[in-house]
């Protein structure tokens, strides 16, 4: 009996001891991992997580993560570089091993290949770029702070060969773990996770972000609790518990409350120009648009006085949305703070609270019984209308009592009308006249996009490179400073190359520049729902005359397909009189998402779309008397 439970004792430390045992050590690269040229599951992988593994210890409440990368390709080297948030205490190591005439040569990470971005006074967004990286290298991260991050992957968008957590129980802290993602994880033993040989992430056309499918924990800090330090705070119980933590934020509720004389002049001009509010409102929305975005999305502000960056002319996102908050509560408007996780960045969700989640903020106020939400970033977005970033289900109303949360969906859309009034010369030269009408999104796409030109002049020559055949012989634009109006364009064109001739018949596809010949829903079964952020319509009428010798030989099949529900449709039509023939197409898409179940409709829509793109008109030269 002691021999038996001497061995039962022995084959417990052992398995204790091997349960124990690390995956990975820093710095401890293998010769098998550099002559590595391919990897097995995936051999069209350009590069491999080969380990990443995570351990947070109870007794320091330190974190800490190792991540091994094999680069296979050359198109893989761009994995080198390493983007994460953390503390001022952030530690990181990195090494990068390459095999040189059968030599394991070792080169470390230097101090100015890790850049870190202040955002506010306690949160950096931090970038690391590996040295000397080429097809066959093998390198080591390591990074290392206290408390839990706000999430870890197990998935990536190269293939992960293995990932585990360690997660030890610390009597002091209190947090949330929350799975995401369509890949089971192995619990092994009391507190480690793990998967082996995960797959990289492919991403599917229209679809939200990967933040919301790829497998992970998310963690939130519930609270710490050290009674015998004096030590007790309160993070992400609830999402009140938020929502006090924001409000007495220094970055957050004490900078919007933190003054705004600065504003005054601005406030005296709206109140001597405008009388009515919803006239005041959009004063102020104009006038803090003047202030440059400097690109860096935040919830915070960098400042404690928003009057720095104001002066300065340039700020972050959540500082000018709370610029715009204070010139409201100026004018005694109402006004509190819309805080939201962007499209990039994942959704939030209503049942599991998330302090760390957050990264944007915009400005609620109510007019005459009707809310809006408004965000300053953008000077070509009109009033009232969101940029797609935002357009993210839905965001948390942060006020003094207990907030609530708003439903951020649009009934805007992005919507095209297109017409072509063309005559087909003798030579097969199409010449006439394009108007294109853009309403909504499709607007300030177009407005963004022309303000990359430094003239109409550079955009034509872009258009002209960009289509073959087409010369564009005169153009004007309109409302495209009437920020609330559709923008009109007006083309005076030639187009050649786009008929086919074929003896004595010619072949002319009436879509010309809106022809669809990829179908973007490629895949058989489709794992995530589509999402297009809004509601889309392309509406095209095109009018073509041909020349008198000539007469309609063969046209198309008008087709009308609908979705179940009518939550889609697409009509295209044939009309043909004398030498003319007017051709209607119009494409609905009536809601801004499509579950996984609809995709196979989705799918179907669009391949009867190309089909009936591909179909050519068919004209023949008419055989008289005197050509016979």
């Amino acid at each position: 009996m002691k021999r038996t439970s001497m061995l039962l004792l022995l084959i417990m430390a052992v398995s204790f001891l091997r349960a124990e045992k690390a995956p990975i050590k820093f710095g401890k690269v293998s010769i098998e991992e550099l002559e590595m040229t391919v990897y097995e599951p995936d051999t069209s992988a350009t590069a491999v997580v080969l380990c990443k593994y995570a351990h947070f210890q109870a007794n320091d409440l330190t974190y800490r993560l190792t991540r091994r990368v094999k680069i296979l390709k050359k198109a893989g080297t761009e994995y080198s570089e390493y983007t994460f948030p953390g503390g001022e205490d952030v530690n990181i190591r990195g090494r990068v091993y390459n095999l040189v005439n059968g030599e394991i040569i070792e080169e470390k990470l230097k101090r100015e290949s890790i850049f870190k971005e202040k955002v506010t006074e306690d949160y950096y967004r931090i970038r690391v770029a590996m040295p000397n990286i080429k097809v066959g290298t093998v390198f080591d991260i390591e990074i290392s702070h206290s408390l839990l991050p706000s999430e870890f992957a197990f998935q990536e968008i190269i293939p992960v060969k293995h990932a585990e957590i360690k997660l030890e129980e610390a009597d002091i802290i209190t947090y949330r773990k929350r799975a995401i993602g369509y890949h089971s994880v192995k619990h092994i033993g009391s507190n480690t996770y793990r998967i082996q040989e995960v797959p990289a992430f492919k991403k599917e056309a229209y679809m939200s972000s990967i933040e919301n499918y790829m497998a992970k924990f998310e963690f939130d800090i519930l609270n710490i609790s050290a009674h015998d330090l004096g030590i007790y705070q309160n993070f992400t119980t609830s999402w009140d518990a938020v929502n006090d933590r924001l409000a007495s934020d220094r970055y957050f509720g004490h900078a919007i409350m933190n003054g705004s004389t600065y504003l005054t002049k601005i406030k005296k001009k709206i109140e001597a120009n405008y009388t009515t509010d919803i006239d005041k409102v959009k004063a102020a929305y104009n006038e803090i648009k003047k202030i440059k975005w400097n690109g860096i999305e935040s919830v915070y502000s960098a400042s404690l006085s928003l009057s720095t960056p104001y002066k300065e002319g340039q700020a972050n996102s959540a500082e000018i949305n709370m610029m715009l908050m204070q010139l409201l509560m100026k004018l005694d408007l109402p006004a509190f703070p819309v805080v939201i996780s962007t499209r990039d960045n994942g959704r939030l969700h209503r049942f599991y609270p998330s302090y760390r989640k957050l990264n944007y903020m915009m400005v609620w106020t109510m007019i005459d019984d009707k809310e809006y939400v408004l965000d300053a970033t953008e000077p070509f977005l009109p009033f009232g209308m969101l940029p797609k970033r935002c357009l993210n289900q839905h965001g948390r109303l942060v006020t003094n009592k207990t907030g609530k949360w708003l439903d951020l969906d649009t009934d805007l859309e992005d919507k095209d009308v297109i017409m072509y009034q063309l005559n087909v010369t003798d030579e097969m030269v199409m010449e006439g006249n394009i108007s294109q009408y853009h309403y909504d999104y499709s607007a300030l796409n177009f407005r963004k996009s022309m303000n990359k030109y430094a003239s109409n002049d550079e955009y034509l020559n872009t258009m002209e490179n960009v289509y073959s055949g087409l010369t564009i012989k005169d153009y004007s634009v309109e409302n495209l400073d009437s920020l609330n109006k559709p923008v009109k364009e007006e083309y005076q064109v030639s187009i050649k190359n786009k008929i086919e001739v074929i003896n004595d018949m010619a072949l002319i596809n009436p879509f010309l520049f809106e022809k669809i010949e990829d179908n973007p829903f490629k895949i058989d079964e489709r794992k995530f729902p589509v999402d297009f952020a809004y509601k889309r319509e392309k509406y095209l009428i095109s009018k073509i005359n041909i020349p008198e010798d000539y007469q309609f030989e063969e046209i198309p099949k008008p087709i009308k397909a609908v979705l179940p529900d009518k939550t889609a449709t697409v009509l295209i039509n044939y009309q043909a009189l004398g030498n003319t023939i007017t051709v209607t197409y119009r494409l609905k898409l009536n809601k801004p998402s499509y579950s996984v179940e609809e995709y196979k409709y989705l799918k179907s829509l669009y391949a009867a779309i190309i089909n009936k793109h591909a179909e050519p008109i068919v004209i023949k030269r008419i055989q008289n008397e005197a050509s016979l």
